[in-house]
């Protein structure tokens, strides 16, 4: 009898719904983390299951559940989409739809889509559509107040003439757009804009982002770089420049070198620096030697790509690590360095190149390492210069034959160190 009861209480346990009957908000939170396909599923479960997922305030259609769908047919895509929002129940906080892997012959899907969240409180909306396609971004999009979070990918960008900005928007993140001028310029308003990232836009040139708040700005491979509607930014912490092919300025009398000096150098809390070869060749042209007359005193993190085979460039990237007292985290990505460059070498050695120590440089990592005369040199006077230097991380470029990353692993053992903690890792076949 007593081994009955005992198996009798344990088969109760074994099937009691023990997850049904957790609180309402951890269930939400359990729905939210499933793919809308399998949390549509968890209806089925109980009554109590019926419209938790339903009453999700974040719908992702990404990529992989939109292609799985249109395989079916578009019919049935757009069909699917459809029920989803008219079976949701409540505001919708985070939309997020990817169909840039379909070949979709009409927008007016999307647009209706587009409609139906910005009526329904979005916050945070993602958006990518095929590449090289002509959509235009609906006006719905544009009229939204509720957005905080808009991400925009391979859409045409055209505001409405009477388009006031995005009041509440504080992450911008462009993609692949295009931007179409409505008279001169594209003005976008947007106060309390935090974040801005422009990737692989086109027509930038027309854009004018009015941004006093802004504290983040990356461009990657944009066709061109009009910093002139960013002089006011005064609050930037964290730059990214990286494959943009000009930078211009409302004044045409300044150069391009002069115009990115000025507006760098204008930051006065700028903390993290990003600069790609471009960019640091535009400011080391004709400032050889230069001794800059600034100094970025919030500035922690450097990242630069450096062709040291040029004196200029060298001279540059050393004048901006010179000027910024409180960095704590370099990073140098070498490109085209030469045992041939006997002018940088000689620059590298000379005591003018490095006078005062880094007092808190403590992170140091060398990218794309060939081990020439310019890179050892650099090594060099880095080690003896760093007395907080915890590590310094060399990652070559390419599979080396084992004599010669000996000689390298034996020529940077021989370097005096500054600190006595320092750490001198030289990672071989890691890029």
């Amino acid at each position: 009898m007593l081994r009955g009861s005992k198996g009798a209480n344990a088969d109760r346990e074994y099937t009691e719904d023990r997850i049904s009957v957790l609180p309402i908000n951890v269930l939400d939170y359990v729905v939210e983390l499933l793919p809308i396909e399998d949390a549509a599923r968890t209806s089925i479960l109980s009554k109590k299951w019926r419209y938790i997922w339903a009453m999700s305030p974040n719908l992702v259609l990404d990529n992989l559940f939109c292609n799985k769908l249109a395989k079916e047919s578009c019919s049935f895509f757009y069909n699917t989409v459809d029920n989803i929002l008219l079976q949701h129940i409540g505001d919708i906080v985070k939309f997020d739809l990817d169909v840039s892997g379909l070949g979709l012959p009409w927008y007016t899907d999307i647009d209706r889509w587009m409609h139906y969240v910005t009526r329904h409180g979005v916050k945070k909306l993602n958006l990518n559509v095929p590449k090289n396609s002509t959509y235009k971004v609906p006006s719905y999009i544009f009229n939204c107040s509720t957005l905080t979070d808009l991400t925009l990918s391979n859409c045409v960008f055209k505001s409405p003439t009477s388009f006031l900005g995005f009041q509440n928007l504080i992450t911008l993140c462009l993609k692949s757009m295009t931007f179409v001028p409505t008279a001169e310029f594209c003005v976008i308003k947007v106060p309390l804009l935090v974040d801005l990232i422009l990737d692989c836009c086109q027509g930038t040139r027309y854009l004018n982002i009015v941004s006093p708040q802004l504290e983040s700005l990356v461009v990657f491979r944009s066709d061109c770089l009009e910093l002139n509607c960013f002089r006011n930014c005064k609050k930037l912490k964290r730059i990214i420049f990286s494959g943009t092919n000009k930078v211009v300025d409302v004044y045409p009398k300044y150069l391009e070198s002069s115009t990115l000096e000025k507006f760098l150098f204008s930051l006065p809390t700028l903390a993290i620096l990003h600069l790609e070869s471009h960019f640091l060749k535009l400011l080391a042209a004709d400032n050889i030697s230069k001794e800059l007359p600034f100094a970025l005193d919030c500035l922690w993190h450097l990242s630069l790509h450096v062709d040291f085979g040029k004196l200029d460039q060298t001279s540059y990237a050393l004048q901006l690590i010179k000027i910024s007292p409180n960095l704590t985290q370099l990073r140098i990505w070498v490109f085209n360095t030469s045992d041939n460059a006997e002018a940088v070498s000689e620059y590298l050695d000379s005591p003018a190149c490095l006078e005062q120590p880094l007092n808190k440089l403590r992170h140091v990592t060398l990218h794309l390492f060939k081990g020439s005369k310019t890179e050892l040199a650099l090594v060099k006077k880095l080690v003896a210069h760093t007395p907080s230097l915890v590590r310094m991380s060399i990652k070559p470029n390419k599979v080396m034959d084992s004599w010669k990353e000996r000689n390298i692993a034996i020529e940077l053992m021989r370097f005096s160190r500054a600190s006595p903690r320092a750490e001198l890792l030289y990672l071989p076949n890691v890029v």
